[in-house]
């Protein structure tokens, strides 16, 4: 068997499904059903397919589709037991991130992947870049202890998404549908967070009806192997003036990190690599092999679970007004 005889489904045909489906396609892939909530987005994507089956309601999809895998790529406010089912009628689920925005949630999704031993994998694109695995592989033979890990995301209101994206009961907020990626990068490189103390606020956004989450945050950290780290977000950056990075101090050397490289610092000498992959190419690749060759895949559901435990303490470390650990969010 080869990928291109998967079936292959989504369910949500927005922004980010428009982007997996370009590199399915791309792979010779033509999935074979869509479900989206509005009926003319599921056209769309099977017209750009030139075939396929739509759908309004992914129990619909489920009952009558018999998939190989399926591309949930929706806001995490929508998601309730759409991975449950996959598991139940053993279809792999590829999962965009937050997985969603509450720990039962995520953990029902967790047990039901294991109990129907079906594979996932989280939307952590970043991990799949060519600098960052090499990073991690020298930072891991090389490095020494890490001591100091800084992190951003200072963007703006994304044009491409609904009113959902800033409201706090739908999206999480920045810290937890966005940075999220610079948290799951920080567990990646540099191991499990233990502790997240949280200051954040609406400053410069209150001008924008309905705004209820944060356009500032600073996040500290400690990790488990008794590193220290610093994350900050906002939504108020100016478009050109953003900001998306992950620096990270180690004994012996240095990192630094962006959508465009890698920059590594030993002594006197640096080196850049120049990111050459395309993420999203490299995961949905990935995922649909480890269907074929039964292997597993790089980013389990379990990864979701954790990275989301993190954002979530930050919250409540926000709510709280003092440190929390993830322990206490996964319970």
């Amino acid at each position: 068997m080869d990928i291109t005889d998967l079936k292959v489904g989504f369910i949500g045909c927005g922004g980010i499904a428009s982007h997996h489906l370009n590199q399915l396609m791309s792979l010779g892939v033509k999935p074979i059903a869509f479900c989206d909530i509005d009926k003319s987005r599921a056209l769309s994507f099977a017209q750009r397919v030139g075939t396929g089956s739509i759908y309004t309601n992914y129990r619909d999809l489920f009952e009558r589709e018999r998939l190989d895998a399926v591309w949930i790529c929706i806001p995490p406010f929508a998601h309730k037991d759409e991975v449950v089912i996959a598991a139940e009628k053993n279809v792999n689920v590829f999962i965009e991130k937050p997985i969603a925005l509450d720990i039962s949630t995520a953990k029902s999704m967790v047990e039901a992947i294991r109990k129907y031993n079906v594979k996932s994998w989280v939307g952590y694109h970043w991990r799949q870049y060519d600098g960052v695995k090499r990073a991690r592989t020298i930072l891991m033979k090389e490095g020494g202890r890490i001591g100091l890990v800084e992190g951003c995301w200072w963007g703006w209101i994304p044009s491409t998404i609904g009113g959902w994206w800033i409201k706090r009961d739908m999206s999480g907020g920045q810290v937890v549908e966005q940075t999220t990626h610079i948290f799951d990068l920080a567990r990646f490189l540099c191991g499990e967070i233990e502790t997240v103390y949280t200051e954040m606020d609406t400053i410069l956004h209150t001008d924008i009806p309905g705004f209820t989450i944060e356009d500032v945050g600073v996040f500290t950290l400690r990790f488990t192997n008794g590193a220290v780290g610093v994350i900050s977000n906002t939504s108020a950056a100016q478009p050109t003036g953003g900001a998306v990075c992950l620096k990270i101090i180690a004994k012996n050397l240095q990192l630094e990190i962006s959508s465009q490289s890698t920059k590594i610092y030993r002594g006197m000498e640096s080196t850049e690599i120049r990111h050459s992959v395309n993420p999203y190419l490299e995961e949905d690749r990935k995922f649909l092999e480890s269907i074929v060759k039964n292997t597993d895949t790089e980013v389990p559901i379990e990864e979701g679970l954790r990275t989301l435990a993190v954002t979530l303490a930050a919250v409540e470390s926000w709510k709280r007004k003092r440190p929390v650990k993830v322990e206490e969010i996964l319970g």
